[in-house]
């Protein structure tokens, strides 16, 4: 057997040059990696302070509206036409994202979301959903966006996220947080709850206890289609926003003399229509 001294020297200088670049270069050792490349602008935390500031800015709104996405898993695209959309809507102080920003969990996916949440206009609070508490979602929801649960004020009105993953998460929700949280119902206008997953079939006394907790209005995403139901004998409202995918999204209007909810595209919208419900469905 002979050997070609010359190619094999090029191939061993030409696989050193390789070994060289790679050893100055910053590249993904593992998709698994936790250091996800996104802004402080899409944590809870900055947008409260966004929202704050905002409404220190403007004082008292006589009508406002909040803009509901959910689901933009695998449609990065979609979701930066919906966030473009949402930006020419005047009226709208706020955004409610109902989980499911990742597919599988991973970092990538994380940092598509978030290039998108970085160009909307206003505040964007965003609630887990199972899908992004896969592989090591969890500890990048913390990272990314920080708790699982939280709250805000706006124009006497509160809004609490909640976790409601039954797939991924054990004990949730938190029952006695969400009663802390609604404490004090009576002195506001209005008290609003959002979380990914709706009042499961086989819990939906979870209905009941968010309308005796005071609770107004649920919003949620994960069926990815536009829902508007409350149980006959509760009486609380339970809407469901359309997925990214479909290219739709989800507009409440508030103002002293009630709220009012529509379906959307970035063409037009609707007015959804409540439906009533038996528990035992």
């Amino acid at each position: 057997m002979f050997f070609n001294v010359k190619k094999l020297k090029a191939k061993f200088i030409a696989l050193l040059i390789f070994v060289f670049v790679l050893s100055g270069c910053d590249y993904e050792v593992s998709p698994w990696s936790l250091d996800a490349d996104c802004s402080d602008e899409v944590s809870v935390a900055r947008n409260i302070e966004r929202l704050k500031a905002y409404e220190q800015k403007v004082g008292p709104r006589a009508e406002y509206q909040v803009a509901i996405i959910s689901d933009p898993q695998q449609y990065p695209g979609s979701f930066e036409k919906l966030i473009k959309h949402v930006n020419t809507l005047p009226e709208v102080d706020f955004i409610l994202l109902t989980g499911d920003l990742a597919d599988t969990g991973t970092k990538a996916e994380y940092e598509w979301v978030c290039k998108v949440m970085e160009k909307a206009k206003q505040p964007i609070f965003a609630v887990i959903g199972n899908h992004d508490a896969l592989a090591f979602g969890k500890d990048l929801w913390a990272r990314v966006f920080g708790p699982e649960d939280y709250s805000f004020t706006y124009q006497n009105s509160k809004f609490i996220a909640y976790n409601d993953n039954k797939y991924e998460f054990t004990n949730v929700p938190d029952r006695d947080w969400l009663a802390a949280e609604a404490a004090g119902d009576a002195e506001r206008d209005y008290t609003m709850v959002f979380s990914h997953i709706p009042p499961w079939d086989f819990d939906l006394t979870l209905s009941q206890d968010l309308k005796d907790l005071g609770v107004d209005l649920g919003v949620h995403g994960h069926e990815h289609s536009f829902d508007y139901w409350q149980i006959t004998g509760v009486q609380l409202p339970h809407y469901v926003v359309t997925s990214t995918k479909k290219k739709g999204f989800g507009l409440l209007t508030i103002n002293p003399a009630g709220y009012t909810l529509e379906n959307c595209t970035t063409s037009s919208c609707t007015v959804a229509q409540l439906r009533n419900r038996n528990a035992s469905l």
